[in-house]
């Protein structure tokens, strides 16, 4: 836990701390909320061409620490970065924004890459039992237009916008191989999969504004597969990952956790590697970001990835009653923002 500690307050030194409620509050029922005369810039964000720079510098500054290959290719030709780091035998895939107006898992992939590369008693510890695969911002094209699907214009058939693109979050079922894929982006994830069969593999999106039981506002929900192929072990151990996430958030109070209400699709990343007989989890970060919440949001979804690592490193994991998990609180109903129409 002392470690754990530590990792925490690098992660709060890393990003800035969202403003919280003062006496005369400015949110509804908790934000903060982005103002309707407000900008949201985001030019805070990694555009793609400065994530390849910054994983290029984070790979040369690590002294081999961190390995980076590529694995694909989107569908406007964009290459798709895999970052590895570790060398123990249980390997864990974090995929971010495949949605790709959904940035806030990749701003923590790169920060917690940067803090492994940079290497220290504790993380070698971890890293010498663990092996962390990284596919940060998969949709890439999706990204640069901050829009949801992926960039084909052309597309059809299932889970496609016409002359938009795919929602790269559909084409992952194991029924449908790489190859037969028509979703670039999504083929190069299932590559990965087959290719180094991780045990745990973590997918970091956002949501919309939600409110809990108690009038909180929601800022991570999380979900294990819920698909009748999922075997019982995958299932069990998924809902052992999020056990961890919700006790480390709730405990350390920034957070406030709640089931996500997860659909049946095979397709859906957290239903088909569940499937494969891996352990599952949807990360939702909460939506609606502005220049307020969207490092608390970055800081959330770093304290998650790094108590995984640990978790799974010190074998604390899998001690978890998986039955458990059903008492994380439900999401609760969807929050219009209060300053918008």
């Amino acid at each position: 836990m002392r470690r754990l500690l530590a990792v925490l307050m690098v992660a709060g030194l890393a990003v800035p701390v969202a403003t919280t409620a003062s006496a005369d509050p400015q949110t509804v029922p908790n934000g903060p909320w982005v103002q309707d005369s407000q900008h949201v810039g985001l030019e805070r964000l990694h555009s793609y061409d400065e994530m390849v720079k910054a994983l290029r510098q984070i790979e040369r500054k690590s002294q081999g620490r961190v390995a980076l290959e590529t694995v694909g290719r989107s569908n406007e030709g964009r290459d798709l970065y895999l970052a590895k780091v570790g060398t123990g035998a249980t390997k864990v895939l974090y995929i971010t924004q495949q949605h790709g107006n959904e940035p806030l898992g990749t701003e923590a992939a790169l920060q917690l890459l940067q803090r492994l590369g940079n290497g220290g008693a504790g993380w070698d510890a971890i890293l010498s039992k663990v092996t962390l695969l990284v596919i940060p911002k998969v949709n890439p094209d999706g990204s640069e237009r901050f829009q949801r699907q992926n960039h084909d214009p052309d597309c059809s058939g299932a889970f496609c916008t016409p002359g938009v693109g795919f929602d790269v979050n559909r084409w992952h079922d194991p029924a449908v191989p790489p190859e037969a894929n028509p979703v670039p982006e999504a083929a190069a994830v299932q590559r990965v999969a087959i290719r180094y069969q991780p045990r745990v593999v973590v997918d970091y999106h956002h949501q919309g504004s939600y409110r809990s039981a108690d009038g909180d506002l929601i800022t991570t929900s999380i979900f294990w597969p819920n698909h009748p192929d999922a075997p019982a072990p995958a299932v069990a151990l998924s809902r052992q990952l999020c056990l961890v996430i919700s006790d480390t958030l709730m405990h350390y109070g920034f957070a406030e956790v709640s089931q996500y209400p997860g659909t049946l699709p095979r397709g859906i990343a957290r239903n088909s590697y569940g499937i494969r007989g891996t352990g599952s989890v949807l990360v939702e970060l909460r939506g609606d970001i502005g220049q307020k919440s969207s490092g608390m949001l970055v800081r959330t979804a770093y304290a998650s990835m790094a108590a995984l690592l640990e978790s799974i490193a010190e074998g604390t994991v899998f001690t978890q009653d998986p039955a458990r998990a059903d008492t994380i609180p439900l999401r609760g109903e969807f929050i219009e923002n209060p300053h918008e129409e």
